[in-house]
């Protein structure tokens, strides 16, 4: 079974996150008609340097494995544990707004997603942030029930905040209309459940 643990990224390790992303991207593919986008939008949605920029001001987490053998990206010549799978937060004026989260597909349904969820509402709690926000697909049959599992509930849109309306339009600007898109938010301490973990979720 494998083992894991979450904590914040290193910078030698954001180089191989573009590759997590694009991988467990591929879940999204069968729906792709239904969200109204070209496979190409799946493609290199997070930047390096934005990766970059969030691991030195400590608001991107990852989840490394602790039995290298189980890892089909781990170079046999390398000694330090793969990481399976991050999510990357920023910080609005009224909440921590989680922008990706991925779960590389071979190790999805172990718990990661959810522990990585963790860590961030933990680092926006630090912070004295009390709310976690996201947008994400509706109508893909994990998404939204994934969430919920973890305490967040879809916020109408009459009660975006102007920060977050300001995304949802970014996003429609870039492609993902809004009429497929959902954002859910929960309080930052609220209790996460421990028995889902997606293999691709999108903070976008």
């Amino acid at each position: 079974m494998l083992g894991y643990t979450v904590r914040l990224a290193r910078a030698t390790e954001v180089d191989c996150l573009p590759n997590i992303e694009r991988l467990a991207a591929q879940r999204f593919a069968p729906y792709l008609d239904q969200l109204e986008i070209p496979a190409e939008l799946l493609e290199g949605l997070t930047p390096v340097r934005f990766l970059r920029r969030a691991q030195a001001e400590r608001r991107l987490w990852v989840a490394i494995a602790q039995n290298p053998k189980q890892n089909p990206q781990q170079d046999p010549q390398t000694l330090e544990p793969p990481v399976v799978g991050f999510i990357v937060a920023k910080f609005l004026l009224e909440s921590c707004f989680i922008v990706e989260l991925d779960v590389h597909p071979e190790f999805g349904r172990r718990g990661i997603g959810s522990a990585l969820v963790e860590a961030c509402c933990s680092g926006a709690r630090s912070r004295g942030v009390q709310w976690v926000t996201l947008t994400t697909f509706r109508y893909i049959p994990w998404n939204i029930p994934f969430y919920k599992r973890l305490g967040f509930e879809v916020v109408p849109a009459e009660q975006w905040a102007p920060e977050i309306r300001a995304i949802v339009q970014h996003e429609h600007r870039y492609g993902f209309a809004t009429q497929h898109r959902a954002v859910m938010r929960r309080r930052a301490e609220c209790p996460v459940a421990q028995d889902a973990s997606p293999g691709k979720q999108h903070g976008r």
